[in-house]
């Protein structure tokens, strides 16, 4: 199994996305997951989660 080092970017990035997760399942959860900003912050979440998956593969 490959050993993977997080890297303080890394770290940050994650913070970031279970922010923004805990936003968007909040806002859903007010509004509806079909409302505006709930369907922005998954479009931001998903952008934040593809960073995180490049840098890794770049390791």
């Amino acid at each position: 199994m490959p050993t993977y080092f997080v890297t303080e970017l890394q770290e940050r990035l994650d913070i970031a996305i279970e922010q923004l997760r805990d936003q968007m399942v909040a806002l859903g959860t007010e509004y509806g997951f079909l409302h505006p900003e709930v369907q922005q912050c998954s479009r931001e979440l998903d952008q934040l989660i593809l960073q995180y998956y490049a840098m890794q593969r770049k390791q």
